[in-house]
C-alpha cells in the first residue's frame, strides 16, 4: 500500500495558532509579573505607624532609634543601622508596592503602598 501525499504533522494554521498562544501567555505573564511602582512609604516602629505616609515624590531623611531611613529619588533605603548584621542596610533599595524592608533589632518596619492592582487574568 503507497500513499500519494506525503504525511504532515503541522498545517500553517496549527503553527499559526501555537504562536498567537505563547505570545498570549508571555503578555500576561508580563503584565502580571511586572510591579508598579510604588508610591508611598509607610514606617512602623514597634507596630505603630510612625505618621503619615510620606509620598516617594518627596525627598526627606528620617532619623530613628538606631537609623536612619532615606527617602530620595522614587527611592527608600536605610543608611547607618546601629544592629549587629545590618541586613536592613544591606536589603539595599526599594521603590515598588509592596516591598519592604525589615529591621528586627530596632523593630522597624519600612513598606512602600500603591494603588490595587490586578495581578493575574485567568
Amino acid at each position: 500500500m503507497r500513499f500519494n501525499k506525503p504525511l504532515r504533522l503541522f498545517t500553517i494554521w496549527d503553527i499559526l495558532l501555537l504562536i498567537l498562544l505563547v505570545a498570549l501567555v508571555g503578555l500576561t505573564l508580563y503584565f502580571s509579573l511586572t510591579p508598579k511602582p510604588g508610591q508611598y512609604v509607610e514606617i512602623y516602629v514597634d507596630g505603630d505607624r510612625l505618621k503619615s505616609a510620606i509620598p516617594l515624590s518627596e525627598n526627606a531623611v528620617i532619623e530613628l532609634k538606631g537609623l536612619t531611613v532615606v527617602v530620595s529619588e522614587g527611592k527608600v533605603y536605610v543608611q547607618n543601622a546601629d544592629c549587629p548584621d545590618k541586613l536592613c542596610e544591606k536589603t539595599g533599595e526599594i521603590k515598588k508596592a509592596g516591598e519592604s524592608i525589615i529591621c528586627l533589632p530596632n523593630r522597624v518596619v519600612i513598606k512602600i503602598s500603591g494603588k490595587a492592582e490586578v495581578e493575574a487574568i485567568t
